[in-house]
């Protein structure tokens, strides 16, 4: 149970490592080739996760093809060239929790519903 370790935010756009030092010890060295913290950023960021700055999703990271309920959108994920690569503006990060008022992350989605999103891309 990794309840307190690392968790969704409501919205299903974003997730966030609640408890960091127990993330070191029980997530990264079972899923990653390496043990510290900074090297997960790292690597998040390499494949276009944007780390939030401010408010409600302080410290919560989201990429737009990570979308909680979702996984086949994660064959979407790329990793971006050095010239290609991102540069965060705080003065500009996305409010997710406006964006799922309008446009929500579904609670589930079938079979059928992969199959048709993958035909449309």
């Amino acid at each position: 149970d990794l309840k307190g370790v690392i968790c969704w935010m409501p919205h299903g756009r974003a997730f966030k490592i609640v408890n960091p030092r127990d993330f070191e010890l029980r997530v990264i060295p079972t899923y990653f080739e390496h043990s510290k913290i900074s090297s997960f950023v790292r690597q998040a960021q390499g494949w276009g996760f944007r780390k939030l700055t401010k408010g409600r999703e302080r410290h919560a990271f989201y990429n737009e093809y990570f979308l909680r309920g979702l996984p086949h959108l994660c064959k979407k994920m790329t990793r971006p060239s050095l010239t290609k690569k991102v540069i965060c503006d705080p003065d500009h990060e996305p409010d997710l929790f406006r964006i799922s008022m309008e446009h929500p992350v579904p609670e589930s989605i079938s079979l059928d519903d992969i199959n048709y999103t993958v035909l449309e891309a």
